[in-house]
């Protein structure tokens, strides 16, 4: 019987190998404490300090990356869409627009690293306006009263030769007001029209062509608007947020069309009636005798409106007002 072959293995353990492991054992050891202690220093030095809550949630020891996570996360349940006012064609009620809100991560998360031991914090809330409200369905015949501001809103229709006067006498001012110009005249005169929005002028919409909305069907008054926004945009660049119906003429589906496409409603409150061509003394006395904080003054430009200008501009500015556009008197 062939017996077979005894296999036996032998570990010697040397003291120089003993101490070899030891070694390596302490260096190993040592590498995990450094590890784990170096973490806790990193945290105690740049983490949020002990005790800092944000909206309830305990923050405290997070670095930044980790706390851009957290904030993230947090932030989630606190976000609201905005929503537009929507007019209601069958009730003719206005419902209102719902102000949305984002978080400012960024900033937050400053805020919380910089936050004191044990303070609780809340998340930088920003304001999402809708682009339509309720104030888009309500015609302006002024802005407010407590602030010594008005405009010069002038409609344009013609008159081409009294305007590069005008511009002139704004810019020798400076002034900066409101023209509203119709699509049709934009159409034919787009350097003139481009030069009113390259000198700083706001834009406003009188519509495609100079027709009365309120004779008009609902498409009709939609396309007159947005004719007249189409031909502003494509010579100026400029896109129009104000809507100034032709002759003031106006009813509640213009207020309505208007809003809905993003359009504030405006007209006047003091008429220079100087389409009559009165003459340059009549105009100044329409304006600055009747002046009043908040006043849109109704403007063309003719031949003694040219002529009236500078006296208007400068007895205003004398009795302390501002000369603005049509936005900033309405406080958009």
């Amino acid at each position: 019987m062939m017996n077979r072959p005894n296999h036996w293995f032998s570990i010697i353990i040397t003291r120089r190998t003993l101490i070899s492991g030891s070694i390596v054992l302490v260096l190993v050891i040592a590498g995990f404490v450094f590890s784990a202690t170096y973490g806790l220093v990193e945290r105690s030095l740049s983490g949020v300090k002990p005790g800092v809550t944000l909206e309830g949630h305990q923050v405290s020891g997070l670095l930044e990356a980790e706390l851009y996570d957290a904030v993230a996360s947090i932030a989630e349940t606190f976000l609201v869409e905005a929503r537009n006012a929507t007019y209601d064609w069958q009730s003719h009620q206005v419902y209102p627009e719902q102000v949305g809100q984002v978080i400012d991560v960024p900033t937050t998360v400053q805020n919380v690293l910089k936050a004191s031991k044990g303070e609780a914090l809340s998340l930088v809330v920003i304001d999402v306006i809708p682009s339509i409200t309720q104030a888009h369905f309500t015609p302006y015949y002024q802005g407010a009263s407590t602030d010594p501001k008005v405009s010069l809103m002038i409609n344009v229709d013609w008159g081409n030769e009294f305007i590069p006067g005008m511009l002139a006498t704004f810019a020798q001012y400076g002034v900066t007001t409101t023209w509203f110009p119709t699509g049709n005249w934009v159409s034919k005169s787009p350097s003139l029209a481009k030069q009113i929005a390259d000198a700083g002028h706001e834009l406003g919409n009188h519509g495609g062509w100079h027709g009365m909305p309120s004779k008009m069907s609902a498409d009709q008054v939609r396309k007159l608007i947005v004719d007249g926004e189409d031909a502003i945009v494509s010579s100026t660049g400029q896109k129009p947020r104000l809507f100034a119906p032709p002759a003031g003429d106006m009813n509640t589906q213009t207020l309505a069309i208007a809003g809905e496409l993003g359009y504030k409603t405006v007209l006047w409150t003091l008429d220079t009636i100087d389409w009559q061509r009165p003459a340059a003394t009549v105009i100044i006395d329409r304006v600055v005798g009747r002046i009043k904080n908040g006043a849109l003054i109704l403007m063309h430009p003719t031949k003694p409106t040219a002529e009236a200008l500078p006296h208007i501009i400068e007895q205003l500015q004398a009795k302390g007002y501002s000369i603005v556009t049509v936005s900033e008197v309405l406080g958009d």
